[in-house]
Order: C-alpha cells, then structure tokens, then sequence
C-alpha cells in the first residue's frame, strides 16, 4: 500500500466517518416496497455499467457519467436508496474485480459518493417536500441538488488531490474541473429525463438513454483525447528542437517545470500558469530554423552568428502565431531575453514592459542553461547557479521572478539535477 502523508490519512478517515455518520442516519429512512426493491435492482446494474467507463483527468483522478444515474435515483427513490444503491455498485465492481483499485481508494470513493449523493437527495427533499413530484417546473428543489452535488463532489475529490500532489486545491479545480462543469450540469436535465421516463413508462424506457449516456461519455473521452494530443504535439515540437543538439536534450521540458513552479509560486491564475508552461516548453521554438552549423558551434559564436542566433525569439513568436490557442501570448517567447534593467534582446524593453510570463520564462532558462553541459562550457552546481539569479536580480532578472524560484527550490539545493515534482493520485 502506497505511503501516506498524516494529512491525507486524517482527511480520508474524516471524510469515512462523516459519510458512515450520514449513511446510518438515512438507512432507517428507507421504505421497502415493490416499486423501491425494482427500481433498486435496476438502477444498481445502471450505476455498475457507467461506472466501468471512466475518463481520466489530467491531474489524477476520473469520471464518468454517473451523475445522471445518481440524479434520477435521487428523483425517484429518495436519497437513502440512492446512496444504498451506489455503495452497493461500488463494493460489487471491486468484489467481481471491474473496478481494480486498492481498497483504500474505493473506500474512500464510496464514503464520497455517500456524502455527495446524500446531500443532493437531503437538499432536494428539503426544498421539495418528501412526496413532491419531479416536475420540470420544481426548478429550484433540482438545480439546489445538482449543484449540492457538483460541490461535494468535486471539492471531496480535489482535496485528496490536492492533499496527495502537495498543491493548491484551486489548482486542481482549474485544471480538472473547470472544464468539467459545465458537462456536469448538462447531465442533471439527463437525469431528470431518465427520472420521468422511468416513472410513466419503467425500465423498458431508461434503456433508450443509453446512447445519450454513452454520448455523454465520448464526449468526455474526446475532449481528454484532444487534450492528450495537444500536449503530446507540444511536447513532440520541444524535443524536435532539443534534439538538434545533444547538449540542451531535455532542456525545453526542464525549463517548462521551471517556469511552472515559478507562476505557482507566484500564485498566478491556473489559466496563465498553465500558458506559462506552454510557452516554456516552446520558448525556443524559433531555433528550428537555425542552422546546426551555429547552434552546435564549439567556439565562440561570431558577432554575425550571434545575430542570427538572436533572430530564434522571433522566428519563435512567427511560429506560435499560427496556432490560434498559444498566439496570444506569443510575446512569452518573443521577449524571454530581453533583461530587467534593460539591454536584451529583441526591442531592449525593461522592467514591466516585458510580459510577466517572458520574465519568468527567462530566469527558468537561465537556470537550466548554467546547471546543464554545454559544447562551449561544463555546468554549474546549483549553489552557483542560485548564486548567479542573486547578483543579477534586478539588472538581468526581475526580482520577484527569482525570489519566487528561490523560494520553491530552496529545498532542492542540496541536489545537483533537475526532477519531476509532480505525483498523480487517481481516485
């Protein structure tokens, strides 16, 4: 079993006692009749088959597109059956070895989907009164459930991320759930349609909402795919270019961990943080058109090579500009030597007149330029490269770009390689 900080033991014991504590308060709620024992058995094999089609996200973690399973469950039977229901799913997909996670990860998966489901259907009785129908017009008893159960959730979720990767929960939600939101909200509607439909035509019904349930699903798939490729394409460039020379193999992703750790530390928007990454990985795109000749000079480049050396920041921006999602902040890799005190490179701007994103991309090449081998020089240890950042804030670097890198790596001075912080918990 995997090794937990006491953080993330602590959370997962509280989140299992809170949904054992709302469990047995809703159990002796339950009414066992004919309608709730079929409708039990029939929603228990929905919610089993959704739930074997999960989609991965991309800072761990997954989905699927069972809210709507739950959502109509919730309408229909009340939130005691409904939990029932997907406890049940949950221990049979790992009982019959469909769901292979440890055990500690379904528990607390069931213990989360307890409290999710569970606050929805308390919320929506509530505000709707036990014996109240699922109208479409009963707007705000549904909505209130849906997002009761959005918000439980995702926030359950992207804590024991969060808590697990040793970032911010904002982080988690930006990366993971913005995007998923709104899909989630679609799939409310979806229940309640399933709700209604089960209830005036029966099982036989429900079986048609498996193509727009499957539907909803590729979707989901489709979008993460998409994303993959992006990233993959972006990564496949950078490593087109490090590998015209041997010496700055690996430098492009090194850089991008850099930068990211910086705009992170700096508590930028994710959106911008997630940018920065991007336009680091590529920050040198523009040496693609450079001839190996210079690039792998072992001597000291000319005075006429050095200008064709700086022309890459702005074949790089040329380029970039051309991929309609990465051109608005193209200026990152037109302007990252450009210096604080001014004196860089292409249009000698200074100080706040070079983007954010440029300078922070600037101190993060640096560092791996002076921590790396090179043709025409050995590297540096970190001390001195930590040294270097110092004696040049405020003339080549801005201040607060190298305080902030400081301050993320001061843990990472006693070792004299670069290393990938990130850890993936998936639940």
């Amino acid at each position: 079993m995997k090794t937990f900080s006491l953080s993330i033991k602590l959370y997962i014991v509280f989140v299992v006692l809170l949904a054992a504590f709302l469990l047995v308060s809703l159990i002796p709620t339950i009414e066992i009749n004919s309608y709730n024992v079929q409708g039990f058995v029939f929603f228990l094999l929905l919610a089993i088959f959704v739930d074997s089609l999960p989609v991965s996200l991309p800072r761990g973690g997954y989905v699927t597109v069972s809210m709507a399973v739950d959502y109509a469950s919730i309408i229909l039977f009340g939130p005691a059956i409904s939990v029932c229901i997907m406890v049940v799913a949950i221990v049979l997909r790992k009982l019959f070895k469909i769901d292979k996670s440890p055990w500690y990860k379904v528990l607390f998966n069931c213990a989360q989907i307890v409290l999710a489901v569970g606050t929805a259907g308390v919320v929506f009785q509530l505000i709707n009164g036990k014996n109240a129908g699922a109208e479409f017009n009963n707007l705000l008893p549904l909505s209130s459930s849906a997002v009761a159960y959005i918000i439980v959730n995702c926030t359950a979720v992207s804590i024991i991320l969060a808590l697990s990767q040793r970032i911010s929960i904002r982080t988690i939600w930006m990366t993971n759930i913005r995007w998923l939101l709104p899909n989630l909200l679609l799939l409310a509607p979806l229940g309640l349609l399933m709700a209604n439909v089960y209830r005036y035509i029966g099982f036989l019904g429900i079986v048609l909402f498996f193509i727009p349930l499957l539907l909803a699903r590729f979707i989901f798939k489709a979008y993460m795919d998409l994303r993959e490729i992006y990233f993959n394409t972006l990564e496949a460039l950078a490593s087109a270019i490090d590998a015209k020379d041997r010496y700055t193999r690996g430098h492009s992703e090194r850089v991008s961990e850099y930068a990211t750790l910086i705009a992170r530390a700096m508590k930028l928007p994710e959106d911008q943080v997630e940018m920065i990454q991007h336009m680091a990985l590529l920050h040198d795109v523009g040496k693609i058109g450079i001839s190996d000749d210079i690039l792998c000079k072992r001597d000291k480049l000319t005075a006429e090579e050095f200008e064709i050396i700086k022309g890459h920041s702005g074949l790089g921006a040329k380029i970039i500009e051309a991929m309609e999602d990465l051109a608005v902040s193209k200026e990152y890799i037109l302007y990252h030597h450009e210096q604080y005190a001014g004196g860089g490179y292409p249009h000698g701007l200074s100080g706040e007149d070079i983007p954010l994103g440029a300078r922070i991309i600037s101190v993060a090449d640096a560092f791996d330029a002076m921590t790396s081998d090179r043709a025409y020089r050995p590297r540096r240890s970190f001390h001195e490269a930590f040294a270097i950042l110092e004696e040049m804030s405020g003339q080549q670097f801005d201040p607060q770009v190298v305080k902030a890198f400081l301050s993320v790596m001061d843990e990472k001075r006693k070792i004299q390689a670069p290393t990938n912080c990130d850890s993936v918990l998936s639940i």
